[in-house]
């Protein structure tokens, strides 16, 4: 039997000093929960940029469909936060990406 693979990323909003967190501990990971991954990596994104990328989102159906999108979600990020801050994001979409194959 696989073992169940539980994570919890936190991430300190750099303009707000909010913190996000998402937490996995399922196996394989489903589309949902890839989605609620991507709401946690914008919550702090301005409303316009999010709400634009929250449309693209829901129009998502597998996980190779993330995996087109998320350039333009670490380019959304990088515009906010800075590319620092959006590399360590997409980082966790890759490797939630990564598990669910």
């Amino acid at each position: 039997m696989p073992a169940v693979r539980s994570a919890m990323v936190t991430f300190q909003s750099p303009r707000s000093g909010v913190v996000l967190s998402f937490d996995s501990t399922q196996h394989p990971i489903d589309i949902d929960k890839l989605r609620e991954l991507c709401l946690v990596l914008l919550a702090d994104v301005p409303t316009f940029e999010r709400s634009r990328m929250l449309k693209r989102l829901r129009q998502m159906r597998r996980a190779d469909d993330l995996w087109q999108w998320r350039g333009a979600l670490f380019d959304t990020i990088s515009h906010s936060h800075g590319e620092a801050t959006a590399r360590k994001r997409i980082a966790v979409l890759d490797d939630q990406l990564a598990s669910s194959d």
